[in-house]
Order: structure tokens, then C-alpha cells, then sequence
């Protein structure tokens, strides 16, 4: 009879060292796929919301200056009641003037002038917040070392008729000089409404900053970028428009008549030599921060960039790498995983400040 035979003790330890190392290289597999999933999915997060914030900064930027069927701020009176007879112009609704008369003093509260200065089509601050309205409660404030951005411009809709306690404009497509700007609904006389010709709309003013915290409970103390937006009764709506923004930065670019890039206007461009291109082509030759818009000059294009930042630390990771951007240069050095997004903006409706 024969003998029954089985594994012997060094067959049995070989089968095992075996299985555990496909064992331990499965685990590794498995380990190494899911960190690669979650970064490709924090870094897709990131890519998905700093589109999103471009798309909603990106169309405003493009229409700055869009004042219906005109582009010329200058050409607009503020007006009250309805009398064309007496009214404030456009250079004296500057935020540098004195407080235009006869104008609430809600549409005040963002500082002088600040809704109704209409020469201004884009402005912003340099790595401060220095709107006089403050920041939505609860966010924390405004965050430190980054810009604001305030943009100008009509509504692409017209309203069938005028609105009391709105900001609005009067615009005429055929009589240029006959454009208004009140808030009490009273409409002059003439020229008079035509759905093609004579329209009213909406003065939209938005200003863009960075918040502290974000408003979003599952992605509270992360940064968000909001939106102050004039509505009606003169006052300032704060909404979140995305978590996750770290940071915003702005340069304008400017038209100096420096085509040849030699450091000076182009022969032929200033005969009054105010140092200013009297006929301006609409091509950025220099650009500036924010708070250092030379006047004068026409402002064509605005270059965003945008810091966006993941809501999560990650474990074993260190950002350490230095981001050169708008004069900056920011090293984290934290275990959050951050992307710079930037772009180069045409105003559509450009024109001399």
C-alpha cells in the first residue's frame, strides 16, 4: 500500500513567500491607483473650478464700456425728475468730484461716486481691498495681498420701461449726445422710448475680491472669490461665485503709442505732446497694476490670473513649488495642491480714460 504524500515544510514556506509577494505587490498596486486617482481628481476639481470663475470674470471683462448703443461714457448726464435741462456730466460723476446731487445716498455706500462713475469702465486696487462697503459677514473679510476688480457696463437686455429705485441709462442709437443716467424711473421727454432706437437699461457695476472663507459649509476656510453687484435701491448684493479661489490678480494693459517698442511714443502720434497717443490703435503696450493706471490712457486689455487652491491637505505632499505671477513670487510650501490659471482679455469696447 502506498503512502499518502502532502507538501513538505519548504515546499509549504516557498508557496507563502510566493503569495506574499503577490499579495504585498496587489496592495501596492491598489495603494499607488488610488493616490493616482485622487490626484487626477484634485487636479481635475481644480481645472473644472478655475473655468468656471474665468467664464464668469471673462464675459464681464469683454463688455466693460458696453453702454448700449454707445461706448463714449463721456457722452452721458445724470438727470433727476426727468429735466434734461439741468444735470451733472460724466467727468463730474467721477469718483474724484464731489458727490453727485441728487443721487441716494445708498448708491454712496461703495464709495463717491463709486456707482455712477462711469468714466471708469474697468478699475481695481493693487493687493488690497479698498471698497468703502465691506466685505459680506462672515468670510472673515477681504484676503490680504490680493486684488479687486470693478467692471462697468450696460445690460444686454433692454427694459420695456423705466424702473424707480434702479440704476439706469437712457440710451439713443440716432441723437449720441442725448444718453442719461438716473435712478428715480422719471424719463425726459424726449428723445422717446423705441424698442430699436431708443432704449432703456440696466447700470450694472460688479466688483470682484477674495474672501477669507468660503460661505459653502463643505468647503468651509477655504478662500472663495465673490462678487459685489449693484442692484436695485441702490444697494450692493455680496454672492459667492467659487470656493477655492486663493488668490486674484489684475494688470491693465495699455495703449502708450509705443509700437516700436523704444521707449517712446511713435513719430507722428502726439502732436500735442501731452505724452498721450492722440489717435490710439487698441494695442496693449505696456501693462500696469492695477492701482497704477497712468490717466489718459486707453485701457484695451486686462490680464486675470487666478489661484486656485485644493480644499484638503494631502498627506505626503508639500507644494514647494515657487509661483512668478503679477509681480509676485509665492512659494506654499503646504500640503495643499494649488493650479495658476491665467488669461489675456480684449475689451471689446475700449476707450480713451
Amino acid at each position: 500500500m502506498k503512502r499518502a504524500r502532502g507538501l513538505g515544510l519548504i515546499e509549504l514556506l516557498v508557496a507563502l513567500a510566493i503569495g506574499s509577494v503577490l499579495i504585498v505587490g496587489a496592495v501596492y498596486v491598489y495603494s499607488q491607483s488610488r493616490s493616482t486617482f485622487r490626484v487626477s481628481d484634485t487636479v481635475a476639481r481644480l481645472q473644472e473650478d478655475a473655468r468656471y470663475a474665468m467664464s464668469v470674470i471673462e464675459p464681464d471683462l469683454q463688455l466693460a464700456g458696453y453702454y448700449g448703443f454707445s461706448n463714449s461714457p463721456d457722452d452721458f448726464k445724470f438727470i433727476t425728475g426727468g429735466s434734461s435741462s439741468t444735470y451733472v456730466s460724466a467727468t463730474r460723476m467721477m469718483a474724484s468730484r464731489p458727490a453727485v446731487v441728487g443721487l441716494p445716498s445708498s448708491y454712496q455706500t461703495c464709495g463717491n461716486n463709486f456707482a455712477v462713475d462711469l468714466v471708469a469702465t474697468v478699475e481695481g486696487s493693487n493687493d488690497a481691498y479698498t471698497l468703502a462697503c465691506a466685505p459680506i459677514a462672515g468670510v472673515g473679510g477681504a484676503r490680504a495681498n490680493t486684488d479687486t476688480l470693478t467692471i462697468r457696463r450696460a445690460a444686454l437686455t433692454p427694459q420695456a420701461a423705466a424702473t424707480g429705485g434702479r440704476l439706469q441709462l437712457l440710451v439713443s442709437r440716432l441723437s449720441p449726445t442725448n444718453q442719461y443716467v438716473f435712478s428715480d424711473g422719471s424719463l425726459p421727454v424726449t428723445p422717446a422710448l423705441e424698442p430699436d432706437t431708443v432704449q432703456v437699461r440696466d447700470l450694472i457695476v460688479r466688483s470682484y475680491y477674495i474672501s477669507q472663507n468660503s460661505t459653502q459649509p463643505a468647503r468651509a476656510g477655504l478662500p472663495a472669490l465673490r462678487v459685489k453687484q449693484l442692484v436695485a435701491g441702490g444697494n450692493f448684493l455680496d454672492t459667492q461665485v467659487m470656493p477655492g479661489v486663493e488668490d486674484l490678480q489684475v494688470q491693465f494693459g495699455i495703449d502708450t503709442g509705443d509700437y516700436n517698442n523704444d521707449g517712446v511714443i511713435d513719430p507722428g502720434l502726439d502732436t500735442d505732446g501731452n505724452g498721450i497717443p492722440d489717435a490710439p490703435r487698441g494695442i496693449a503696450t505696456r501693462y500696469v497694476d492695477a492701482d497704477a493706471l497712468p490717466v489718459g490712457f486707453q485701457v484695451v486689455s486686462v490680464r486675470v490670473w487666478l489661484m486656485m487652491r485644493s480644499s484638503q491637505f494631502e498627506a505626503g505632499f508639500t507644494d514647494g513649488r515657487t509661483y512668478d505671477y503679477a509681480g509676485k513670487s509665492v512659494t506654499p510650501n503646504d500640503g495643499n495642491r494649488r493650479m495658476l490659471v491665467s488669461r489675456t482679455i480684449q475689451l471689446r469696447n475700449s476707450r480713451q480714460l
